[in-house]
């Protein structure tokens, strides 16, 4: 009996090695090919793909359309989801692949028309733009067709790829205005909601234009707005019973921001400027950004471009090529509004030409597995028509990624670029979202200026809810580029952005206030940059690690003004949260027991206050037509600040009626705190780092029983967090960092949080994720040629 359980077993055994290798071998087919010849008839002559260790390609080519053919075979060959992905994000089409799940986010995103205005951009595009994309193109559906085996994701989903069409690259273009933009003019709503039930002065007190951490370019100054009287707000006429029953969680920013910072060659210990970029977005499998290496031209006079591209696109995003380093942050600056309707008893919109109907748009959503859906958007000569979550009317969203004129392919452009003032030209003139754009070049000059369109706006405070009438006059094309905001070689010799405001004034009016971030991290940047007089790269990565709490100590006073002698007798909990935040390093790293109660505090207590807040503005509306919960308030842009001030401060009428006084308040939250983390005997385990875990996953790994683990990158804790340089959480932080003087290429740095592949079996999967976790200075250049693939003209 014991014989036959043993074969029995042993056969078991077998049938599982033979599974396992035979997924192994199917899966395999799917892997990219990296040395040989493929032949296409859509390459003018042969361009040479070598690639090294991490799978880092450099592609040689004699014409630029021919490496824009490269750059899409690779890109298909390494990336296929990842980019159906972007396009499909964007279009409102991921229903379709992966079912009811992206039912809501197909129809909230269906609204814009992207594919609709991405097939009008193909239209707009110059020659040279066209034959760049149809390069491209052929070169994403050629590298597509010559896997073995579709990509594996496919596989699991049982379906099949599309095909790449040129408006697709331009569809992964919206998705990252998606990203960086507030495409539903959201803040512009709560804004106006708050105004309507308690006066601009109040709505600009919860979210303000101006914080004391600013750390502008110009040294400009803007003053907080004051904090609103009783007259204006009072939490203390309201009962106990008002404020029962408080609904809402926590919401974390969707998106911490990025850094750029540059210094001129005044400072480098190279002839050169040298320029740091940390784009911080969402981390994922595969990486948002994929290493390249350009060279094209005749021999001896080759233009060679080192960066990251964007799967989907042509374009090398941030690099340096030679004589130009180039970088990217947000600007946050005004790109989209909400436009009040005026509507007439028989349904029409009021326009400067009178009433006319709306237009009705019908989109048919399909979903994998289910019947399609059917929707109707209606839409005005501002853009889509929704209903305010706040009082039900009807408002139109106007924004700038809505017009065709505002997306191009000329950011290719900035591979040729010679100095720092030939790059902002083309930086200006380029459609992507408005991005604040930092360079240096080779001479020494660094610069700062908007990449992207800018509305030209006149004036009108467009934070808020514009009538129509508003909305006319307000937007009136675009800025001309001689008019955009520029920075070039100020007298500090360096340049640091970080989603904060940068300039004031006129400069200030024409970018407009789209939600800028409080400014702490611009400060500290500045602050770093002022504090040493030589630089070297690695001098600049240095800053970009800085884990110090600066901002966090204001919220840690709050928490130590409320724990005196007599708010901690006869309270253990209390004396153990003390301790620890006495004793806190003043960074966020890992192992600090006391950053995380300070952030923990800092979560709960800002919670606490604004749904409390949330359901004061609501009572005072008095309409039932609204649908929020009492935590809507965290939706709209620095209203942080306002709690800590109001924390401070202590305003009696701001205070809810439920509560003696602010500190009551404070110790309230202190004790929840340490009650939702398991008690005082668990603190000592909640460190920084326990909360602060990589979730770093591949979008289907959640999909897939027992082996989807495995799809994604390590469960490391990460260092670091939103409001200071290292900006680190467990799904969002550095996507990519880049440290280059152009010129000294070869002492560049470059990170990026996962392999070049998005292939599990593919050696290059994980390649660059320690050098990126530990901040190693891995190099900005490829390495030395491992494998070599040639594409040659021909059938």
């Amino acid at each position: 009996m014991l014989a036959l359980i043993r074969r029995w077993l042993l056969l078991v055994l077998v049938l599982a090695v033979i599974a396992i290798l035979s997924i192994y071998g199917f899966l395999s087919l799917s892997l990219p090919q990296l040395d040989g010849t493929v032949s296409s008839p859509d390459v003018q002559l042969p361009v040479r793909v070598d690639r090294d260790r991490q799978g880092i390609p450099t592609v040689t080519g004699k014409t630029r359309s021919d490496v824009a053919f490269a750059t899409g075979y690779l890109h298909a060959q390494d990336r296929f989801f990842q980019m159906d992905l972007g396009r499909r994000n964007s279009a409102g089409e991921l229903s379709e692949l992966v079912g009811k799940a992206a039912l809501e986010h197909d129809r909230s995103v269906r609204i814009h028309l992207f594919r609709r205005v991405a097939e009008q951009v193909v239209e707009n595009l110059s020659e040279d733009e066209r034959e760049l994309l149809q390069a491209y193109t052929a070169g994403v559906n050629q590298g597509l067709s010559d896997l073995d085996s579709w990509p594996f994701e496919y596989l699991l989903l049982r379906t099949k790829p599309a095909f790449w069409k040129p408006e697709d690259t331009f569809l992964t273009v919206f998705s990252m205005y998606l990203d960086l933009s507030d495409d539903q003019a959201g803040r512009d709503a709560g804004k106006g909601f708050i105004a309507s039930v308690a006066g601009r002065g109040v709505a600009n007190f919860i979210s303000p234009s101006a914080t004391p951490w600013e750390a502008p370019l110009d040294n400009s100054f803007m003053p907080e707005p004051d904090i609103p009287g009783e007259d204006q707000v009072n939490l203390r006429l309201k009962s106990d019973r008002d404020f029962e029953g408080l609904t809402g969680v926590f919401k974390p920013s969707t998106v911490i921001g990025s850094n750029n910072f540059a210094v001129s060659g005044n400072l480098s210990e190279h002839d050169g400027a040298i320029v740091e970029d940390d784009m911080h977005l969402s981390l994922r499998v595969p990486t948002i950004w994929y290493r390249m290496q350009f060279v094209y031209g005749e021999d001896g006079q080759e233009s060679k471009i080192t960066g990251v591209t964007l799967p989907g696109t042509p374009f090398m995003v941030v690099g340096s090529n030679g004589s130009v380093a180039w970088a990217f942050t947000n600007s946050q600056g005004d790109w989209s509004d909400r436009v009040m309707l005026e509507v007439t008893e028989d349904d029409h919109y009021i326009t400067p030409d009178g009433p006319v109907p709306f237009q009705n748009r019908f989109s048919t959503v399909k979903v994998s597995g289910d019947t399609p859906q059917t929707m109707q958007v209606r839409y005005s000569i501002w853009g889509p028509v929704v209903r305010s979550k706040y009082d039900g009317s009807l408002q139109a969203i106007r924004w700038t990624a809505h017009n065709s004129e505002a997306t191009n392919a000329g950011l290719y452009k900035l591979e040729q670029a010679s100095d720092v003032s030939s790059a902002i030209e083309i930086a200006n003139a380029s459609g992507v979202p408005p991005q604040n754009f930092v360079v240096g070049d080779k001479q020494g000059n660094i610069g700062w200026s908007i990449a992207g369109r800018v509305p030209n706006r006149i004036g009108v405070d467009s934070t808020f809810p514009l009538s129509w009438r508003e909305a006319e006059e307000n937007w009136n094309g675009w800025l001309p580029l001689d008019q955009y905001p520029r920075v070039i070689n100020p007298a500090s010799d360096r340049i640091w952005t970080a989603n904060a405001r940068v300039v004031g004034g006129e400069n200030y009016q024409k970018l407009g206030d789209g939600g800028y971030s409080p400014g702490a991290r611009s400060l500290q940047i500045r602050d770093e940059l002022m504090a040493r007089q030589s630089f070297q790269e690695r001098d600049l990565l240095d800053v970009s690690l800085d884990d110090r709490a600066v901002y966090m100590s204001s919220w840690r006073q709050v928490a130590l003004n409320a724990l005196d002698a007599k708010a901690m007798e006869a309270n253990d909990g209390r004396v153990v949260f003390k301790a620890y935040i006495d004793e806190w390093t003043g960074r966020a790293v890992v192992d600090d027991v006391g950053y995380r109660l300070v952030r923990e505090f800092q979560d709960a207590v800002k919670l606490k206050v604004l749904m409390n807040l949330g359901r004061y503005f609501t009572l005072l509306s008095n309409n039932p037509e609204g649908s929020v919960d009492d935590g809507w308030i965290q939706e709209l842009k620095k209203e942080e600040v306002s709690v800590l001030r109001l924390l401070e401060r202590q305003p009696d009428n701001w205070l809810p009626p439920a509560y003696g006084s602010w500190n009551e308040l404070v110790l309230e939250t202190i004790d929840e705190v340490i009650s939702e983390l398991g008690g005082v005997e668990a603190l000592p385990l909640k460190t920084w780092g326990e909360r602060n875990t990589a979730r770093i996953r591949h979008p289907l790994s959640g999909s897939i029983p027992y082996i989807g683990e495995w799809l994604n990158m390590p469960a490391v804790q990460l260092a670091g967090d939103n409001w200071m340089p290292r900006a680190q959480q467990p799904d969002q932080g550095v996507s990519e960092r880049m440290i280059v003087s152009p010129g000294n290429e070869e002492e560049g740095i470059m990170h990026i949080p996962g392999g070049q592949s998005g292939h599990p079996l593919s050696s290059f999967y994980q390649s660059g994720f320690y050098d990126w976790l530990d901040a190693n200075p891995s190099p900005f250049l490829p390495g030395a040629s491992e494998y070599t693939l040639m594409i040659i003209p021909g059938e």
